[in-house]
């Protein structure tokens, strides 16, 4: 597949943050991260006109907000809204952001390592368990967990809504029961995870410590 450039914005939290990133079918390269500081008066119309010029070039444009004045102009995305299966997005995104770490193909520019998101140990923002049914669940820190990995985790989400390679898959969890011709990315990956059996799963929690 052809690069996909994406542009994402976090306005929920009260550290703001939009950032760029490219996605080609495998990789995840997440490129910049900005705080958008100052007034909301001072930098709506300028963001606005980001998004549409990024929308006209094609751009995959995501905006997390709470209200429509400038998630109108794109895809609105709340990370904590519920999915179908009354689970939250945020953590559909965490499963899809460590599934690209574990692969080694999420890459993330060295001026913004401060944003990667990791799991377990003290001192870390976000916590793996699983719940009753074996799926993963995560604890968040959320005093820091602010807009810049919100941003993080919304690059992932823009990713996921391209089409996923076979080679991704089957890389990671062996050669799948998924319809190839299902073109929705999100349900054909959580049909996926929902095999918690796997047995990379079990090695993949094994190298994190966390069984």
């Amino acid at each position: 597949m052809e690069p996909v450039k994406i542009l994402v914005i976090s306005l929920v939290s009260s550290k703001k943050y939009k950032a760029h990133a490219v996605y080609d079918g495998e990789r995840l390269v997440i490129a910049s991260m900005s705080p958008i500081v100052g007034m909301f008066n001072s930098w709506r119309d300028g963001l606005i006109k980001e998004v549409e010029e990024c929308k006209s070039k094609g751009w995959i444009v995501i905006v997390e907000e709470r209200t429509d004045f400038v998630a109108s102009h794109a895809t609105q995305y709340l990370l904590e809204d519920m999915n179908d299966e009354n689970r939250s997005n945020y953590f559909d995104a965490l499963d899809w952001y460590f599934a690209l770490q574990d692969m080694e193909n999420l890459i993330i520019h060295q001026d913004y390592q401060q944003y990667q998101i990791r799991t377990g140990g003290e001192g870390q923002k976000v916590e793996k368990k699983q719940d009753d049914k074996g799926r993963s669940i995560y604890s968040v820190d959320w005093k820091s967990f602010h807009g810049g990995f919100r941003c993080v985790l919304l690059c992932v989400v823009a990713a996921m809504y391209e089409p996923i390679s076979e080679r991704f898959l089957n890389a990671m969890w062996g050669n799948t029961a998924v319809e190839e011709e299902d073109s929705d990315p999100r349900r054909r990956l959580n049909e996926v995870f929902q095999d918690r059996s796997s047995q990379h799963e079990i090695t993949l929690m094994n190298s994190r410590g966390q069984i």
